[in-house]
């Protein structure tokens, strides 16, 4: 048996970036998903475990754009909602009118689909907030590869969102638990979290892609189209602009890179020299001004910005430097009452 499962695509997601941006990283997860459904035709079937797209921006012409990645794709998909796709009036209506391939659970109690020897167990989202109980203490059939795709957390008792009991799944025996959710991939014993297929922010700082099934092995693969870098720099440890447009290139994977910067220096950096040669899509570069507090110190012999910098003399790693900066700078900052 083989099959993909991917979830948390976010499909027409909003962004606190410019409209440029922004266009960019949406576009990014709608070529994501058609290029992992198109690489992975020779599968069996795929799991989509909620998150798919944002309810509240998606459009009619969003629908029909869905509906043909997946009508090209062919196989079957086995779809549960989560809390950004919950069902409502609205998208139950265009979901009504799906592909024959796209397997919906639209209820929020536990439904199963079943071909040939799958049987694939799911329940949706009604809302955004999903806390209902549910026995899980499933009788399953070992004649059947069973699957249980699900979209929150697990073992998380005071989540807003439907909260797995790893000890209790582990009991029930399934072949395989499809969650989503999460936007990091990890795994719990028979538990996946594949991710969320593309990095939206630049919180997002792991790999994304999917996770693939074959006859039992199970892996995890980046796909990504994009790939964000959040970058702190003293420049001080760097020779030139060259030397410090070096590092950054040389740690950029070879993806369409979002790169924000913050230098510290006290000296003058051409911003645009490293702007223009930086291997990404969008850069972002911030000077932090470093005082010179040597140059301070020495202005003021015997005094207390000395004696705690005597403290410090020759800091030996980089805590010690921040608290040498920490404390100078507040004591600069201070006034007589």
């Amino acid at each position: 048996m083989k099959f993909i499962h991917l979830a948390d695509v976010h499909l027409a997601d909003s962004f606190n970036f410019d409209k440029t941006l922004s266009k960019k990283i949406r576009e990014a997860s709608w070529q994501s998903l058609s290029n992992i459904l198109q690489s992975n035709k020779d599968v069996d079937f795929a799991l989509i475990a909620g998150d798919l797209f944002e309810r509240a921006y998606f459009t009619a012409s969003d629908f029909k754009r869905l509906f043909k990645i997946f009508e090209d794709f062919s196989k079957d998909i086995y779809y549960v909602s989560g809390n950004h796709d919950y069902f409502d009036s609205y998208n139950s209506i265009f979901l009504e009118n799906s592909p024959e391939n796209f397997h919906v659970f639209g209820s929020e109690n536990l439904e199963v689909f079943e071909k040939d020897k799958l049987r694939v167990y799911g329940i949706s989202y009604k809302d955004r907030i999903f806390s209902k109980d549910l026995d899980l203490a499933i009788k399953l059939d070992d004649e059947f590869f069973n699957i249980f795709l699900i979209h929150g957390d697990v073992d998380r008792e005071e989540s807003n969102y439907f909260s797995l009991n790893s000890k209790i799944m582990t009991e029930t025996n399934f072949d395989y638990i499809a969650m989503g959710h999460i936007h990091k991939a990890h795994s719990l014993n028979n538990i996946y979290y594949p991710g969320s297929v593309e990095p939206h922010d630049f919180t997002d700082i792991y790999d994304y892609g999917y996770i693939r099934y074959d006859d039992g092995k199970v892996n995890f693969f980046d796909s990504s189209i994009l790939k964000f870098y959040d970058f702190k720099l003293d420049f001080r440890d760097f020779d030139n602009e060259e030397d410090l447009l070096s590092y950054i290139n040389h740690k950029l994977k070879n993806k369409k890179n979002i790169v924000r910067i913050e230098i510290s220096s006290n000296k003058d950096i051409d911003q645009k020299f490293i702007r223009n040669n930086i291997d990404a899509i969008y850069k972002e570069i911030h000077i932090k001004e470093k005082k010179d507090l040597s140059y301070m110190i020495s202005l003021f012999p015997n005094s207390l910005l000395s004696l705690y910098a005597k403290k410090f003399d020759s800091p030996k790693n980089e805590i010690e430097n921040l608290a040498l900066e920490m404390g100078l700078d507040a004591i600069l900052r201070s006034k007589d009452d």
